[in-house]
């Protein structure tokens, strides 16, 4: 696997990958307020059947978010796109925000994704900024089992994130 800097050539390939999970689960998000106190819990729960999910952002929104962001890296394996990552840089907040993984469902569990991520996590460090932060929707299970795997801990979540939406769990 290669990765390198995507450029404006490589979106057509990028928009081409297959960026839909299928899952059987998904986190239900649950609050509850007592005494001035807010309880927010999330639990993964059994769906009665199994979910094609699409991704959040498509086309023209995708476009402009890569034409906007601080980082847009490429994995090529065998002179095809396998998966890219995208992030912001928000130094005043010595962070990162990867806002897109993404891995061809063809290339899937097959380190593609931690690679992606590494590399980003490497970007990050160099850019002087401590933490890395990654978004994922609350019915992509296997995102959010991913980034549990890659050592990524909750931090908080946004409901409504999406055109979707679905919450974004941080």
């Amino acid at each position: 696997m290669h990765i390198r800097k995507a450029r404006e050539r490589d979106f057509k390939a990028c928009l081409d990958l297959d960026h839909s999970v299928v899952t059987e689960y998904a986190w239900r998000m649950e609050e509850h307020e007592s005494e001035g106190t807010i309880t927010v819990t999330f639990l993964p729960v059994h769906l009665p059947r199994q979910i094609h999910l699409s991704y959040p952002r498509q086309g023209k929104d995708l476009v402009a978010e890569w034409e906007n962001c601080d980082l847009f890296l490429i994995g090529i394996d065998g002179g095809k796109p396998a998966g890219y990552v995208t992030a912001i840089a928000f130094p005043g907040h010595g962070l990162a925000w990867v806002v897109d993984l993404v891995v061809d469902i063809r290339w899937r569990r097959q380190g593609v994704g931690s690679q992606l991520l590494r590399e980003a996590a490497t970007w990050a460090s160099d850019q002087g900024l401590r933490r890395l932060v990654l978004e994922v929707q609350t019915r992509n299970h296997p995102g959010v089992c991913f980034s549990r795997a890659q050592g990524m801990s909750f931090c908080g979540f946004n409901d409504h994130h999406w055109r979707t939406r679905d919450i974004d769990l941080r």
